[in-house]
């Protein structure tokens, strides 16, 4: 799908919504990594470094007083590809923000959010040359914050900074084991939503009515759906890729420790089972043999009617309504919370690194950037199928004003239900590296070839491992 259109990829990694790859190398923040390094042991007023990897940062940043002052220099706004569809929104925001504060002056510059996204970050973070205000994906911004690139917002900005945010989503807008922000929220997508073929439902004798409401119901139904269709169609593709973690968060799994310093997966029982049913499935051939190791998009499948179930986000059914309207027209669409109970967000992020040599002015662009009026404007565009992340912007008629019947409309209906508790839970200790080493030996326990608690114990390993060598 074209990243434009602030679609979410089907949830696999976590990825960016508009295209970045969030964890390609996370571990090169590491201090022992790619020579980041150099961080004193100095501290400032605040007890806190006076450093970020190797940059020096100003007394501004580093004393115990809140920012003040009038905003005023030159910032740079670096957002992720959307300066293709976007210009106009933003040179208008740009302008009305200069207006405002006539001595300063903003630079807007555009990544295009490919594979090489995170790398950049890295190498603007060795050289102190982050952009002012910068829009993260969530891993990325992680590992900036490790290292002391981000701006704590909580101690240095307003103490109202996070007032017009959605409850949830700000409360839960925070890295493991700190208690203050040093990112904002902006716009997101929800995961928690399954969108599913009607018409294979009802072939394979089940009721489209009553789709299921856990994780494991539908890995029961699967068994069904092969036996009834002969191959011709199946519940979803073998590789776990794109279940997992979410798959376990949905299940409300303990997939690490509190926070978040080591992966506990292994010992888990729904987990277990989770692993257990899935490999039963495979050895019966309720699962296409062929896609166990392939790295097939789930949204194709789905929309060539391959498969019963498409993405848990339900923003994919553009794609689909573009490509087969036959099986847009008989797709169903339902909440999928199971034990946890409520939606999570999968994110975009604005933060402003430590190292800007005006942070007044970045951080008062960033809540100007992000306040009701202007994320209102934004997600009110066609193009945007995302939420935003202030209460107010989601009282708009195309929130609330939702009177259509297709499965987008419902789609929309549902997620702006579950919009206001929905919480992120994104698991910054689960990387790239990590997502392809799980799920390396999770294919060995579908397959046959290795016992379930073996293939987890060896993952969970692996995955820690990964984590030490982050640092």
């Amino acid at each position: 799908m074209s990243t434009h259109t602030l679609t979410p990829r089907p949830r696999r990694r976590a990825r960016t919504l508009t295209g970045g790859i969030a964890g390609v190398v996370v571990a090169s923040l590491a201090l022992s990594a790619c020579g980041i390094g150099g961080s004193s042991d100095a501290v400032g007023a605040n007890g806190k470094p006076t450093t970020a990897g190797k940059c020096e940062l100003s007394e501004e940043v580093t004393s115990d007083q809140r920012l003040s002052g009038e905003p005023s220099g030159e910032i740079t706004f670096q957002t992720t590809a959307l300066k293709q569809d976007f210009s106009p929104y933003f040179e208008k925001l740009i302008a009305a923000f200069e207006k405002k504060y006539p001595d300063v002056t903003v630079k807007w510059q555009d990544d295009p959010g490919d594979a090489e996204f995170t790398q950049r970050l890295v190498t603007n973070a060795q050289s102190c040359d982050l952009p002012d205000v910068v829009n993260l994906n969530q891993t990325t911004a992680y590992a900036l914050y490790r290292e002391n690139f981000l701006l704590d917002l909580t101690t240095k900005g307003p103490e109202d900074i996070g007032e017009p945010f959605i409850p949830s989503v700000w409360e839960s807008q925070k890295f493991p084991g700190d208690d203050d922000h040093y990112v904002l929220p902006w716009y997101w997508g929800l995961n928690g939503l399954q969108t599913f073929n009607k018409d294979l439902m009802k072939d394979a004798g089940l009721d489209p009515q009553a789709p299921p409401s856990t994780v494991m119901e539908q890995l029961d139904m699967a068994s069904q759906i092969a036996e009834k269709s002969g191959g011709e169609y199946y519940a979803f593709p073998a590789n776990p890729y794109t279940h997992v973690p979410n798959d376990w968060q949905l299940m409300n799994a303990a997939i690490t420790n509190a926070d978040e310093t080591e992966f506990t997966f292994a010992d888990d029982p729904k987990i277990q089972e989770w692993l257990t049913k899935y490999a039963e499935l495979y050895a019966e051939g309720a699962l296409p043999k062929d896609t166990l190791s392939s790295d097939v998009d789930v949204t194709q499948l789905y929309s060539a009617g391959d498969v019963v179930w498409g993405s848990t986000n339900a923003s994919f059914l553009r794609y689909v309504k573009d490509t087969n309207e036959a099986t847009y027209d008989v797709t169903g669409v339902a909440t999928l919370f199971d034990a946890r109970g409520h939606a999570f967000q999968d994110g975009q992020l604005i933060g402003v690194p430590s190292t800007s040599k005006n942070p007044v002015a970045a951080v008062a662009f960033a809540q100007f950037l992000l306040s009701p009026e202007w994320q209102t404007e934004f997600v009110s565009s066609p193009l945007v199928s995302n939420f935003p992340s202030t209460e107010e912007s989601l009282d708009i008629p195309k929130f609330t004003d939702i009177t259509g019947d297709s499965p987008l409309d419902e789609a929309n209906r549902l997620s702006v239900e579950a919009a206001t508790d929905a919480e992120n839970v994104f698991i910054f200790a689960w990387s790239d590296a990590v997502q392809t080493a799980v799920v390396s030996e999770l294919q060995l326990a579908i397959s046959g070839k290795k016992p379930v608690d073996e293939a987890l114990q060896a993952a969970e390993d692996a995955a820690n491992r990964i984590l030490e060598q982050q640092g």
